[in-house]
């Protein structure tokens, strides 16, 4: 280029050089594989039952069940991306991908403040975090969630460090409404922070702003009301079933034996921080320490610590859930790298690191098991029906949500006895006798193989005759495991 060489025009612009290198790693392979359960095919099943449905208050696994356990924030934003570009896997998770974008510029506006230095220091160990670039390319709430409540921090650091108004404090309380739409009370731990450090410097009553905490209410309750209105019983669910149980029991059984912690965040937060640990580990002797305010260090370890101790003492855990503490970690690591001396050798590494995430990204479909694959599976058995099927019922199975991606129908699961069925996450939508007792829908019936003898009998008992359209073979030969694909005789045969 004239007069300005490639690294002299990065230097320049270096915030929009770190938010495009950001994009890229988000946005590049994402509809390279299919959707993978059990995770991503639930998930978007939620999200596309509100477009199927005409109904973005309410949550539906299909149907017949509602679905709550989530909060709406991210199925809206997975609704609407698939409305606006089309029913598939990039589409899907482009919401995951924009809020790593979102992500790694607060990081930058973060390290404007506590890395004046180099501000742009926390963007890049951000951008190289394995943890935070997987989560990005995987349909989740966690990778939302920690971009909504660094949203929330940013904004606090802003008013309480960087000389920003009051209206900040605003879009605090509001951003952490976001958060709490996003994945309910987790979203607020980093509140508890910023309560903690404002109480221990005498200016809580600074927090206490009546327009943000009407924003945090009609932003983060109003969902709740209208929901909890139209299904009587949900809240006894949220509190009992989503709050108390997974706080105060293993009743979800993740991981809540005594070192949970140890087994589920210790290894998440060493793969979050793993660029920054190395850099700490090569330049620590050469790095000196930059004097910088206690305060911002008292807010960065109250950040971190205080949700991570929540998360451990909690009886449910699962990797994901402290996705969020990569940002304060990085921040303070950050801090301690400040001033080291980075050349031209730290650069190609980074950029070398950066080229491996990518082509990890890049091989990543291959590394899946075939069967998890919704995408692989549709196209298994997508020649074996006689159309395009309403719904897919799967006996006594484990449900494949991510089929609705594939071919626009309603995914059951069924069992042979009746069982109870509670208001929300019902392990089972209907008995096979219930369900066989529904009027004609273009139904298929997909079971083990090891269970068929017993489908065909129930069925018989219902007054039903199956018709077997033919044979998913899991492995290399037949096994027990292998999945039989039926219908009823007419189902197909409807006038459309």
């Amino acid at each position: 280029m004239s007069g300005m060489d490639i690294p002299a025009l990065l230097r320049k612009h270096r915030t929009a050089a770190i938010l495009l290198l950001a994009a890229l790693m988000a946005f590049a392979f994402q509809g390279s594989r299919g959707i993978l359960e059990p995770d991503e095919g639930r998930y978007t099943n939620v999200a596309l039952q509100m477009l199927q449905h005409d109904d973005w208050v309410s949550l539906y696994r299909n149907r017949d069940s509602l679905h709550f356990t989530k909060p709406p924030l991210t199925y809206w934003g997975i609704a609407a991306s698939v409305s606006a570009f089309g029913h598939n896997e990039w589409a899907v998770r482009l919401p995951m991908a924009a809020a790593f974008v979102l992500w790694v510029y607060l990081a930058l506006r973060l390290g404007r403040l506590f890395t004046p230095a180099r501000p742009w220091l926390p963007a890049l160990l951000l951008l190289g975090s394995p943890l935070a670039f997987l989560a990005a390319n995987w349909v989740n709430t966690d990778t939302v969630l920690a971009a909504m409540t660094a949203l929330a921090m940013a904004c606090y650091a802003q008013a309480r460090f960087g000389g920003g108004g009051p209206r900040w404090l605003d879009a605090m309380w509001c951003a952490f409404g976001l958060a709490f739409l996003t994945k309910g009370p987790p979203g607020l731990l980093p509140l508890l922070a910023v309560l903690v450090f404002a109480i221990w410097h005498g200016d809580a009553r600074r927090l206490l702003r009546p327009l943000g905490l009407l924003g945090f209410a009609l932003i983060g309750f109003t969902w709740y009301a209208m929901v909890i209105q139209r299904h009587p019983g949900l809240l006894d669910y949220f509190l009992g079933h989503e709050v108390v149980a997974r706080i105060a029991t293993d009743t979800h059984n993740r991981n809540g034996e005594w070192y949970g912690p140890f087994t589920q965040y210790l290894p998440t937060l060493l793969l979050g921080t793993l660029p920054a640990l190395t850099a700490l580990a090569v330049y620590r002797r050469r790095a000196p320490t930059l004097p910088r305010p206690v305060e911002q260090t008292r807010f960065l370890w109250l950040w971190f610590a205080l949700p991570l101790a929540v998360f451990s003492l909690a009886q449910s855990r699962l990797p994901l859930y402290v996705l969020g503490l990569t940002l304060p970690a990085v921040l303070l690591l950050a801090r301690r790298l400040e001033a080291a001396p980075f050349g031209r050798a730290a650069a190609v590494a980074g950029a070398l690191w950066l080229a491996a995430l990518l082509a990890v990204k890049g091989i990543l479909p291959t590394a899946f098991d075939h069967k998890k694959d919704s995408r692989a599976f549709a196209a298994d058995i997508r020649p074996l029906l006689p159309g395009d099927p309403a719904q897919i019922v799967f006996v006594e199975d484990m449900s494949r949500n991510g089929l609705n991606l594939y071919f626009g129908a309603d995914i059951k699961k069924v069992s042979f006895t009746p069982r109870p069925k509670p208001i929300s996450d019902s392990a089972y939508d209907a008995s096979l006798a219930q369900e066989l007792a529904q009027p004609a829908d273009a139904r298929v019936f997909v079971l083990k193989r090891e269970i068929e003898a017993r489908f065909l009998r129930e069925s018989a008992a219902a007054g039903a005759a199956p018709q077997k359209l033919g044979e998913w073979i899991e492995g290399r030969t037949p096994g027990p495991r292998d999945r039989m694909i039926y219908t009823l005789p007419g189902e197909f045969d409807r006038t459309e």
